[in-house]
């Protein structure tokens, strides 16, 4: 369907019915209120134009807790450094049945965007919200608890999850967004990170589209204004506020929302004349932290910022733990060393974080574990792979002790999702898919677990030469070229992965076709061929097109 509609609403152009306008959050923990309004906010005497500039956000989905997010934009009516904001939250799209409410401030110290993380009544739960400010009301936003934990697999019946990664503005329209927001029975979208690139305008993008989608800043992001204004950039794109508003996100950062190629250290493209990286990677992680609907680290400690990796238990269905293997503990790149006994990615406390982690999912009997992460994890030859020093080839010695670890405790059913390689791949997990008398590609036996690799969302596909099945025994999959996103179909018995793709980058257009379905049984640890999983029933409606605008009060 082609959506080049455009509405002119309240002094501000709108494509689709939501605002296009160019242009530390705040956290609130206020306990729910049961009135079904909610006292009048200031609005300081302001006379702009709607404030939602960059729309509504939610995230960190927990059984009793979402993370809501928006940002107040102030066009100058009023001078303010903290401009106060209310939210609701219901049970209905019409925000009629309210069983949360409360205020936060919007300051300019956090950018002006504002975080809350309300406790809700109910797990697996969908619920709707908005917020107030400057005398406007949101647009409504829709997102949804996640099971106790305690819950039985069986009675957790399906779970959706759409999977993305490397959203690169300036090569093109955000076209599977746009497919994600109108599927009700996605309970969550998992970014896998590049949620946006920092390069300078003009390099690595689609130059036949920089009049239609320009880049702010145009210089290189460096700085902490540079990061913030960037997010702004991207936050503007109608599709990605939609998919935001539609469903809450479970992200993690990859490498550029720093820099090219970046470790705990250094980055591929940062010189010195660019001043500190540490100071440059603590001003991303800052705005990043600002702009996302993640949950902060609430401890005192120095690095709590960059801790990002972090567990979510949908009941006995699955953990889902979401490791950052670039910047927290990754060293500096370099595939000569990779079999260096205590070669780090993770970083030791990372690591063992994760191995507690699976082995009490193991102990509670979650039916599956899901690793949510950056840079393909199976051995993997190709023209550029077999030597890489950025995926976990170039850190053999930490996959080494990762699967041994599966391997000496005995864990089933680990599905790991990957993204940065702007492709799309599957394999059998295994220490030396290789060797035949290690793994038989035909049987799975030998295979330790599964890996579905996501396409770009839009970035520009690079394929290599060398890398197929006929190099990669374990490989069951391979498209080198087609963007578009994951939906993962997980059950008490399988846990399958379809792969979607968007027809065009060039204009927006959210019609997408299945391309592939891959499934793993439970206690089988290998892949086979999957016919297109059926959609979810009876699920709770999306937040309503006409609510998709904020409001004059």
């Amino acid at each position: 369907m082609k959506r080049r509609e455009f509405i002119k609403l309240g002094g501000q152009v709108t494509v689709a019915g939501t605002l296009l306008t160019q242009l530390s959050a705040c956290s609130s923990d206020d306990d729910s209120t049961n009135s079904n309004t909610l006292d009048k906010v200031d609005d300081l005497g302001y006379q702009g134009a709607a404030p939602f500039v960059h729309g509504i956000a939610s995230g960190d989905p927990l059984h009793d807790r979402v993370i809501l997010w928006t940002r107040i934009t102030n066009d100058g009516s009023i001078s303010a450094t903290s401009i106060p904001v209310g939210y609701v939250i219901a049970t209905d799209p019409e925000l009629k049945n309210i069983v949360a409410s409360g205020r936060a401030l919007a300051t300019l110290e956090s950018d002006f965007t504002v975080k809350v993380d309300p406790k809700l009544p109910q797990p697996n739960t969908t619920y709707y919200y908005a917020f107030e400010a400057l005398g406007y009301t949101s647009p409504i936003g829709r997102t949804r608890t996640i099971p106790n934990a305690d819950l039985p697999a069986s009675e957790v019946d399906r779970v959706r999850l759409a999977v993305v990664s490397c959203s690169n503005y300036g090569y093109g329209y955000f076209n599977g967004y746009a497919d994600i927001a109108k599927q009700a029975d996605i309970s969550a979208v998992l970014h896998l990170g590049d949620y946006i690139y920092e390069y300078p305008e003009g390099f690595y993008r689609d130059q036949s589209l920089i009049e239609e989608r320009p880049i702010d800043p145009k210089n290189e992001i460096i700085s902490l204004e540079d990061y913030r204004r960037r997010y702004a950039c991207y936050r503007t794109d109608i599709d990605l506020q939609e998919c935001h508003r539609q469903h809450p996100f479970i992200a993690v950062w990859d490498d550029h929302e720093i820099a090219d190629n970046s470790w705990k250290g250094g980055a591929r493209f940062h010189t010195d004349s660019k001043g500190s990286y540490i100071e440059r990677k603590m001003s991303a992680v800052r705005a990043y932290h600002e702009w996302m609907p993640i949950r902060d680290d609430s401890s005192n400690e120095l690095d709590s910022q960059l801790r990002i990796y972090r567990r979510f238990e949908f009941g006995k269905l699955f953990d889902l733990n979401m490791l950052d293997t670039r910047i927290f503990g990754r060293e500096k790149l370099d595939a000569a060393a990779s079999n260096e006994p205590e070669r780090q990615l993770l970083g030791l406390e990372q690591e063992n974080w994760l191995y507690l982690n699976m082995l009490e999912g193991k102990r509670r009997d979650a039916t599956w574990q899901i690793l949510g992460q950056q840079v393909i994890l199976a051995p993997f030859r190709g023209a550029s792979a077999t030597n890489s020093g950025d995926i976990w080839n170039g850190y053999a010695s930490a996959r080494d002790r990762l699967l041994n670890f599966i391997e000496d405790n005995n864990i089933d059913n680990t599905v790991v999702l990957t993204g940065d390689y702007h492709a799309s791949f599957a394999f059998d997990v295994c220490k030396n898919p290789f060797d035949a008398s290690s793994y038989n590609p035909n049987t799975g036996a030998g295979s330790l677990a599964v890996e579905f690799v996501c396409p770009a969302l839009t970035s520009l596909a690079f394929p290599e030469n060398d890398n197929g099945a006929e190099a990669n025994p374990h490989q069951k999959f391979n498209n080198q070229t087609d963007h578009g996103y994951m939906l993962l179909d997980i059950t008490e018995q399988a846990c399958q992965c379809d792969w979607y793709y968007t027809d065009t980058l060039t204009e927006r257009d959210d019609s997408t076709r299945f391309a592939k379905g891959l499934y793993t049984q439970t206690k089988t640890n290998h892949l086979v061929e999957g016919s297109q999983s059926r959609p979810i029933t009876n699920v709770a409606a999306l937040a309503a097109a006409n609510k998709a605008v904020g409001m004059k009060i």
